[in-house]
């Protein structure tokens, strides 16, 4: 008896559960061979590309998926990752801003723009980006924490207290410590590095991106909006392990 396109579909499902995208991506090509109308497969084949940094191949995928559905702004937000971990920044910020446009009474469409924002140097940016995530949840306390994070990069230390202090008015239930010992290692990840450190900037970025974890993952809430942007980043971490 012949596979159908759902017996190759599981099977890659199977494979990515335990980690095994480059045996699973030849099940969901012949799956989609069988099935090209199903976005469902094509979606997940475009993350286990991304999963093993080959993001040519995941941006072709999200390429499909955002002709199919050019207002579905998890696509474009998802593509955007692909797109600014693929060097392609400037395509990126074109995804962002469509998924902004299309959702802009969606608080995390700020947050994860202005993440990527910090990340290309725009610290202005990614602070009004914050600001707007705020405005829309002022009771977000990730947001509060984050600007608070860029505000301190810039050297805006009055600023960033007051939005330390209210993300953590927000969300009393983290590890003080914790956070606290976080913001100090991101803060001295920030200063000038040193020649034998700025001879592996790659290295620094991924150190600063487990500090901003940090932070983050101890200020989760059960909220969705912050759940989706805390898997947002945390993407973005693995890819570049």
């Amino acid at each position: 008896m012949s596979k159908t396109a759902q017996d190759y579909f599981n099977e890659a499902t199977t494979l990515c559960q335990n980690k095994k995208y480059k045996e699973a991506i030849p099940l969901f090509s012949k799956a989609i061979k069988l099935d090209e109308g199903n976005l469902k497969i094509r979606y997940d084949r475009a993350k286990a590309h991304f999963k093993l940094g080959e993001f040519d191949a995941s941006i072709s995928d999200f390429n499909l998926l955002v002709e199919k559905e050019p207002n579905n702004g998890y696509f474009l937000s998802e593509r955007a990752v692909a797109f600014h971990l693929n060097k392609q920044n400037e395509l990126a910020m074109v995804d962002l801003n469509r998924a902004a446009e299309l959702e802009p009474n969606k608080p995390f469409r700020y947050s994860s723009r202005a993440y990527i924002k910090e990340r290309m140097g725009d610290l202005e940016g990614a602070i009004e980006d914050y600001e707007r995530c705020i405005a829309l949840d002022p009771d977000d306390a990730i947001a509060h924490n984050n600007k608070g994070l860029v505000e301190e990069k810039l050297g805006y230390q009055a600023r960033s207290k007051v939005s330390f202090a209210r993300a953590d008015e927000l969300d009393p239930n983290y590890d003080k410590e914790k956070i606290e010992k976080s913001r100090q290692e991101r803060a001295e990840l920030n200063k000038p590095q040193t020649e034998k450190v700025a001879k592996t900037d790659l290295s620094v970025d991924k150190l600063t991106v487990k500090g901003y974890l940090k932070s983050v993952k101890s200020l989760a809430s059960d909220k969705s909006e912050r759940k989706q942007f805390f898997k947002f980043i945390k993407q973005i971490f693995k890819a570049e392990n």
